[in-house]
This record gives structure tokens, sequence and C-alpha cells, in this order.
């Protein structure tokens, strides 16, 4: 997870992405709470939550690192309530015990099959049009699409043993 920490950072000084690790909340206000996270980009400048500086609105990347407390959750009510984000694409679930990471990306709305929708149309289906991917072998890389990057699934997992 560290080496996607450090390639994260590496392309903030060609974008004008800002990474964020877990001292900051996502505040999601459809359901009036904030949850930390492992790490997320933003695109730009962050937008707060009021006068909270400690709670941003707009993440457009998320990555939660998988432990066996937390990872229902991460999979379930917190990825449910993430995806009421509208800014929101992109969610990678990093696991600690193999090299195994889940993507889902928010498909593009402009298909031909949501042309002409009306927007409650629109909106219901995006809430629900998400791909998902695994990567579990250290040649793949995963394209982090909204980054316009590739991340080698050998180096997330560089150095670490299982």
């Amino acid at each position: 997870m560290l080496k996607y920490v450090n390639f994260c950072n590496d392309i903030q000084h060609f974008c004008n992405f800002r990474l964020y690790n877990s001292d900051l909340r996502v505040w999601i206000p459809e359901y009036n709470c904030g949850t930390y996270t492992d790490l997320m980009v933003v695109d730009g400048q962050p937008q707060l939550n009021g006068e909270r500086t400690d709670e941003i609105l707009n993440p457009l990347v998320i990555v939660e690192v998988l432990s066996p407390s937390t990872e229902g959750y991460d999979r379930g009510d917190k990825f449910r309530k993430y995806r009421s984000l509208p800014g929101f694409c992109e969610y990678l679930l990093v696991s600690q015990t193999e090299p195994y990471i889940e993507h889902y990306h928010k498909l593009d709305d402009s298909s031909d099959s949501v042309r002409g929708a009306s927007r409650r149309e629109l909106a219901l289906l995006q809430a629900v049009r998400w791909q998902w991917q695994v990567y579990d072998h250290p040649d793949q890389s995963i394209l982090v699409h909204s980054l316009n990057v590739e991340v080698p699934l050998g180096e997330v997992y560089r150095r670490i043993n299982f």
C-alpha cells in the first residue's frame, strides 16, 4: 500500500490531484455522517463541510485496506454511502493477506443506453452503473480511470511476504 501512496504522491507533481490519508474524514451529506478512509484522492481543491477543516465532500478515488474487523462494512454500507457522493467514481479494496485488489469504477453515463433518459432515470442508472474488476496477479496493472494512471499490482505488494 505504501508503494501506491508513493505512486500517487508522484502524480501530484504533474496533475491537480491531492492525496489525503486517514487524518481527514469524508462527509456524506445524504446520510449525515462522516467516515475515515485509508486513502482518498481529490481533483483540485477539497470542498470542506462548512467550517469543518477535517471533513471533505468531494473525493474522486477512495482506497480502503481491508481488515477482518472492517471488511464487511467497507464492502457494504460504507461503499453504499460513498456512492451517494456525486464526484466519487472509483473505489479500491486492498487485501492485506494476499495480492488481491478489487476495483470498482463508475461507468460513463453518456453511453447509448442512457441517452434520452430523464434526470430521475439517469440518477437511478448512475447509482447502479459500476464496473467491478479483480486484480490478483503481480503482472496485472490497475487502470485508475479518473487519474489516468496504471498502478502495477506487483508494485503495490512489492517487498511484502504473505
